[in-house]
Formats: structure tokens, C-alpha cells, sequence
């Protein structure tokens, strides 16, 4: 469902800890959107925290592919971003390495796993700046309420910002859920259990996930956004199913 964009004359190209990074342009439009709707600071705020919090999500896949020998690439885009991989490099020449379902698992969540340590970096300079991380679990999946005893305004809007999308996201990124982490993982572990029919279960859980997500964003809070993504996740799935396009 997710796919890499095409080129465009206006990406912005770079390499991080050697490894290729494409942004294309409409990944900024994305933030430029979700801050519109606060006030200047939100509009310049939002799209650097997208950058940084989702750059650091794809490097954490990408790291580990290369760990298991892959050589991979991440793109930024209106849609997140990815981490590819070339399967058909072997850093040692000869054969191509073997990905099997455990490394693609370990590879799958080193992404939201790097997006909570950037969160745990986060919620340490609160603490060592003499603030406080007040936690409810009853208020889960935003189980935290962050303040800051220094610092500006803008530096509370910065760090609220960062922990929403490192923490909340991430969360939500793990649900078994098609074409998230968590649905890619769910798959993994599924197929292992059963090879024949665990790709059909995982799809069969990714419809019912996101259809209770969507109604539980769209009728017991105000997230219409979530509610139309997970709906759309929805519907991909169970058409992926009528297809059989899986195979």
C-alpha cells in the first residue's frame, strides 16, 4: 500500500552514518499542514520534529538491515517514511545474505524502538533540567503530561511535540496493522505459526484492528485524521484478502 515515491528535481539527498537519505518535497507539506493549525511557532516546530522523530525511526530499521548485511536506503515522504533494503547485496561479495522471519522481526522494530530512545533522551533532560513526568495509565495510549522548570514556551511546544510522536506514534506504529511495523510483525510471527494460512490471519487481524481503531478514533475522540487513516487500512486490507494478492 505504501510505496517509494518517485524522483523528483526538488529532493533533498544526503547520507547518515553511510547510509543514502532521499526527503521528498511533499514530506514537508505534512508538517507544514500539522503545524497550520496552532500558531507560528507550531508552523516552523512541527515539520523539524517530523524530520528529526521520523529520520531517527528509519535510520534504527536501516542500522539493523545493515547489521544483518543488507544495504539499505531511506526515503522521507508525505506518507512517513521507509527503510529499503537491497536484497541483492552481499558486503562480503558471493551469495546474498539470508533474511529470515527473526532478523526481518528485529529489523521491524528497531524503528519504533530508536523513536523511544529518542523519547527516553527526552524525558531525561526534563528530568536533569528539574522537571517532571507525571503518568496516568489510565489515560493510555497519552498516559504521560510532560513540564519543563526551564526554558521558554517554545521549548515546552518542542519538547510536547517530540514525546507525542516519538511515544504516541510509536504505539500506535505497533499496533497488527497493515502496512505498519506492527502488522509486518504480526505477519512474521503468524507465518512462522503457520505458514499456510498465517499471512490470511495476519490480514484478518490487521481489517478488524484498524476497523475498532478507526471507529474508536472517529466516535470517542476528535483524532477524524486517525480515524480516516486506520479506516483506509481497513479497506486496503480486506481488499488485499478479496484479491489474494499476497501470494
Amino acid at each position: 500500500m505504501l510505496s517509494e515515491p518517485p524522483t523528483t528535481a526538488y529532493d533533498l539527498r544526503f547520507s547518515l552514518l553511510g547510509i543514502p537519505v532521499r526527503v521528498h518535497p511533499f514530506f514537508w507539506l505534512v508538517g507544514v499542514i500539522l503545524g497550520a493549525s496552532g500558531d507560528r511557532t507550531a508552523l516552523i516546530l512541527w515539520p523539524s520534529v517530523l524530520f528529526v522523530s521520523i529520520l531517527v525511526h528509519e535510520m534504527g530499521h536501516a542500522l539493523i538491515m545493515r547489521y544483518f548485511g543488507l544495504r539499505p536506503r531511506v526515503v522521507l515522504y508525505s506518507f512517513g517514511g521507509l527503510a529499503i533494503p537491497d536484497s541483492d547485496y552481499s558486503p562480503f561479495g558471493g551469495s546474498r545474505p539470508r533474511i529470515g522471519p527473526l532478523e526481518r522481526i528485529l529489523y521491524t522494530l528497531a524503528g519504533p524502538g530508536a523513536g523511544f530512545m529518542l523519547a527516553a533522551l527526552v524525558v531525561m533532560f526534563i528530568l536533569l533540567t528539574g522537571g517532571h513526568i507525571d503518568l496516568n495509565l489510565a489515560k493510555f495510549p497519552l498516559f504521560w503530561r510532560e513540564k519543563l522548570a526551564v526554558g521558554s514556551p517554545e521549548l515546552q511546544s518542542l519538547v510536547s511535540m517530540l514525546l507525542y510522536v516519538n511515544i504516541f506514534w510509536g504505539l500506535v506504529n505497533l499496533l497488527p496493522v497493515y502496512p505498519l511495523d506492527g502488522g509486518q510483525i504480526a505477519r512474521e510471527l503468524m507465518t512462522l505459526k503457520d505458514p499456510w494460512k498465517g499471512i490470511v490471519n495476519s490480514l484478518w487481524l490487521s481489517v478488524f484492528t484498524s476497523a475498532a481503531v478507526a471507529g474508536w478514533a472517529l466516535f470517542k475522540t476528535d483524532h477524524i485524521f486517525i480515524a480516516l487513516m486506520f479506516g483506509m487500512f481497513a479497506y486496503s486490507s480486506y481488499a488485499t484478502l478479496e484479491r489474494g494478492s499476497w501470494h
